[in-house]
């Protein structure tokens, strides 16, 4: 009966040893998880920010936002537009309505 006894627990000692081991893994697995899952999320922001930054850079680079920045600070001129020169007054006036 006592090696009966003995086996029974070596084969419990085994066991929460094994599980023991086996925890710590599987701990560091989900927090990996974790912070996957948060990196994914971090990117996905980062992402929709550069869109956003993307779209302004073509707004001010593009067709529509050169002619802006000519009229406002050069000399484009449309054929059969009045301009007006005020001294000490640069950029554009009143927003971008033009």
């Amino acid at each position: 009966m006592t090696h009966r006894v003995v086996r029974v627990v070596l084969v419990a000692v085994t066991l929460a040893v094994g599980v023991a081991l086996a925890a710590i893994p599987v701990g560091n697995w989900m927090d990996q998880r974790a912070e996957l899952d948060d990196a994914r999320l971090r990117r996905a922001e980062l992402e929709a920010e550069i869109a956003e930054i993307e779209a302004d850079i073509e707004l001010v680079t593009g067709d529509e936002g050169l002619e802006l920045a000519a009229r406002c600070y050069g000399p484009y001129v449309e054929a059969g537009e009045e301009v007006y020169a005020i001294p000490g007054l640069g950029g554009c006036v009143g927003g971008d309505d033009r």
